[in-house]
Formats: structure tokens, sequence, C-alpha cells
């Protein structure tokens, strides 16, 4: 998608800076984890072999709505046994807090899916290894934690950087580690690691311009998040991470444009279903009267 009426870069980066950026992790999270399943759940070391993610809205007994971070369906791997459930739970504050909703997701799931269900949580802390017992309405359930460590952050960077230096293909999967590195690094690493993937961002050949986007949105929102203390040089990152797709024209960079153009893409995918079903009625139409045609020939023997 071009941007015909084209404005300086600079003034862009200006209008990214005052935009809403509430809990950027949280919203990253549920975003990356939705709109590219698969991709994450091997990116970001869930349990178990993906097999498709589920609806993230349930009720409890008392018809209390529920929404959950991601759901998926996963088939026996490693440590899992059986084809069964996971929900995971994206959390950098302290998880107590989160105990009894976590617990409703895991009975809900079992309800809805007949099936065993694993409660996971992904946090960068340490929560005292990588699975701790919690007790929640009287019972108690196994909490698996998937706990991102700096040393897990510095192999995929080091990943990111071999591949781009070399001018190879990063394969989704591996693009994906953009946003577990910019969701999940610590504060004492932050700012060094923020500036290293933004140039490795900026350096990234050949991409689908859609995953480029949505990798832009999170760098943009982690970038104002972690030098907010800092705006010159946030704005110098801004500008760094936008420079490739300003220079393509893509429209999109600021979150006004990239929600209306999420919608526009919507649009055109039910346009393109509906005149495919219209088709197919018109296949059928035909069809069935070939077969009364057939059936009157046959009576006329």
């Amino acid at each position: 998608m071009k941007n015909d009426g084209k404005i300086k870069l600079e003034t862009l980066v200006d209008k990214m800076m005052v935009e809403p950026n509430h809990n950027p992790r949280d919203h990253s999270f549920r975003f990356f984890v939705n709109e590219y399943p698969e991709a994450v759940h091997e990116a970001f070391d869930f349990p178990g072999k993906y097999k498709r993610k589920l609806d993230l809205n349930m009720l409890t007994a008392t018809n209390r709505p529920l929404e959950m971070d991601c759901a998926q369906l996963i088939d026996p791997k490693d440590n899992i046994t059986c084809t069964s459930t996971i929900n995971v739970e994206h959390q950098t504050y302290p998880i107590e807090n989160k105990i009894d909703a976590i617990y409703d997701y895991k009975i809900g799931l079992i309800h809805q899916n007949n099936i065993p269900s694993n409660s996971v949580v992904m946090t960068n802390m340490d929560l005292g290894g990588e699975s701790i017992l919690c007790e929640s309405h009287d019972q108690t359930f196994k909490l698996r934690v998937n706990r991102v460590t700096f040393e897990k952050i510095s192999k995929r960077i080091k990943i990111l950087n071999d591949k781009i230096e070399n001018n190879q293909k990063l394969s989704l999967n591996e693009l994906m580690y953009f946003a577990y590195i910019a969701i999940f690094v610590d504060e004492n690493h932050a700012k060094d690691t923020m500036e290293k993937l933004s140039l490795l961002f900026a350096e990234i050949g050949q991409i689908d311009f859609t995953v480029e986007l949505d990798l832009h949105q999170i760098l943009k929102s982690m970038i104002k998040f972690h030098f907010r203390d800092d705006e010159d040089f946030c704005k110098e990152m801004l500008i760094m991470i936008s420079k490739s797709l300003y220079s393509n024209d893509y429209e999109g960079l600021i979150y006004k444009e990239r929600s209306e153009l999420q919608i526009k893409e919507l649009n055109q995918l039910l346009d393109e279903t509906s005149q495919q079903l219209d088709e197919k009625d018109l296949q059928i139409e035909h069809l069935l009267e070939e077969n009364k045609k057939l059936k009157g020939l046959n009576g006329m023997k």
C-alpha cells in the first residue's frame, strides 16, 4: 500500500511520538501470539506441537466473561505427552494477582475441549523454577514457567545478526525473534538491546511488507517505552527503523494508518470471499439445471 500524500519522515516521527502507548508489552504479546500463532509458538518456545489457535473468550460457571492472552490446541512433543490445550499468559509484573484468573482459564479450557489443559506464564522474572504449584479456589494446580533470560535473548540476537550480516533470508519464525526480544528484554539490558535490535531491523533485506509493518509497530512502541526519558534519541531510533518503509512509501507507519490499513485488507478479503461464494452458487445453479434437463430426457425414453 503506497502513501501518495507523502510527508517528511521527521514529521511522521513527530506523529509517532505523540501516539498513545499504554501497556505496550501486553498489547504486543496479545497481537503477535494471535496474528502469527504457529510462528510465535516456535519462536517463543511454547510447549507441545502447535495444532491450531482457540477462541480467547469464555464464560465461568457463574457466567462471568473471561478473555485470555493466548489459547492453543497442541499435540504431544517433548514433555507434553498427549493432545491438550495451553493457555499462555504474558506477565512482567508479580504473578500473585493473576493466579485466580489463570486457574479459571484452565478449568474453562478443560470444560470447552474435554481434554487436559496446561497453564503457562511467560515472563522475564525468576519465579523459582520451570514450574510452580499455585492455589486457587481451594485447589492446587501446576503453572509452567517459560522464563525469558538474557541468555535466550542474546542467542536470538546472534541468529538475527549472523543471517542479516550474510544477506540470508529470515524465516517467519526467526522474524518473530524481534517481537520476543522487544517484549521480554529486562530493564537492565533494555536500552542497549533495543538499539541493537533496531539496527538489525533497519538492515533487513527482503521481507513481507505486512510483517515488516507489524514488527515496526512493536519496535516503535518499545522504543518509546524504554527511551521515554530521552526524547531526542528516541526520535533518532524511530527514524532509523522507519527509513526503509518510508522510502518505499508504505502507509501504516503510525497507529491510525495501520488500523485503517488492516480494516481495508479485511474488507478486501471479505469481498473476495463473497465473490467466491457467488461463483459457487452459480455453479450449483448450473449443475441443478443440467440435472433437470437430464431427468427430462430420461423421462422421454
